[in-house]
């Protein structure tokens, strides 16, 4: 009875070092485990409107000091930007013929979160007039009624034209322009413009012009009310030479002219 006892005293004690030493060399999977998983993105929708409250369409919204998140506001001004890092975030809201302005959101990770933001519209100092004189002539289009006049190679497409298309975004304005391609990106909130000369001409991203300055934004920033004319060159032999000063060698450019604030609507 006493050499059982011990044959099975000295079983249970290398049963249980068997067991000590195989939990010794298991792997530590709570261990392994990262602390915390990685913050959900937030989703901002939201809509742009003027003092008033009417939506406006056309509307840049951007993260302050970042291009990574960038809308246009459709017709009735409403955005929507998904994937953005929760957190407070500035965003910048411009759009032509309004004061730009700055917003500030807590956003959560995870949640769809709702926004509203109200643009003033910019005062425009008018030129005094002697009434006692006939109607003074704006030079306002003179850059582009010379380039038109002088049979430059390119398309002309004045105010008269835009209304006649039934035109209601800037990308209406030049869509049956010759060469011209529109097509939508990624997000199917803006269109991308391209251009080719010929069947089996490279496809071309032409350079934004605004009164004859660069401009870094798109036809998707305008709507047709705001546009007075538009030059489409489609290739570098129609680009008048004061497009390119710096000789860069642009392939392509379209030059907005927005309405005369002299003129009545």
């Amino acid at each position: 009875m006493t050499m059982q006892r011990v044959v099975r005293g000295w079983q249970v004690a290398a049963l249980l070092c068997a067991t000590t030493i195989a939990a010794a060399q298991a792997p530590d999977t709570v261990r392994a485990r990262p602390d915390s998983a990685p913050p959900l993105p937030a989703t901002l929708i939201g809509k742009v409107t003027d003092s008033s409250g009417a939506g406006l369409p056309g509307a840049e919204i951007t993260i302050l000091k970042s291009e990574k998140v960038h809308a246009i506001t459709g017709d009735s001004g409403d955005f929507r930007i998904a994937g953005i890092d929760p957190g407070t975030v500035v965003f910048s809201v411009r759009r032509i013929g309004f004061e730009s302005a700055t917003f500030t959101a807590v956003l959560r990770g995870g949640r769809v979160q709702r926004a509203r933001f109200a643009l003033t519209a910019t005062a425009l100092a008018l030129p005094a007039v002697d009434v006692s004189d006939s109607a003074v002539k704006t030079h306002w289009l003179d850059q582009f009624d010379r380039r038109r006049s002088n049979a430059a190679r390119g398309t002309f497409i004045t105010r008269a034209d835009i209304v006649k298309r039934g035109a209601r975004t800037g990308v209406d304005v030049i869509r049956m322009v010759p060469g011209v391609r529109i097509s939508p990106t990624r997000n199917g909130m803006t269109n991308q413009v391209s251009m080719t000369r010929g069947s089996g001409g490279r496809a071309c991203f032409p350079t934004m012009f605004v009164h004859n300055m660069p401009y870094s934004g798109t036809m998707d920033d305008f709507i047709a009310e705001d546009i007075e004319a538009v030059e489409v060159y489609v290739g570098i032999s129609e680009i008048p030479p004061e497009l390119d000063k710096n000789g860069k060698g642009i392939c392509a450019a379209i030059v907005v002219w927005t309405r005369d604030p002299r003129k009545a609507p």
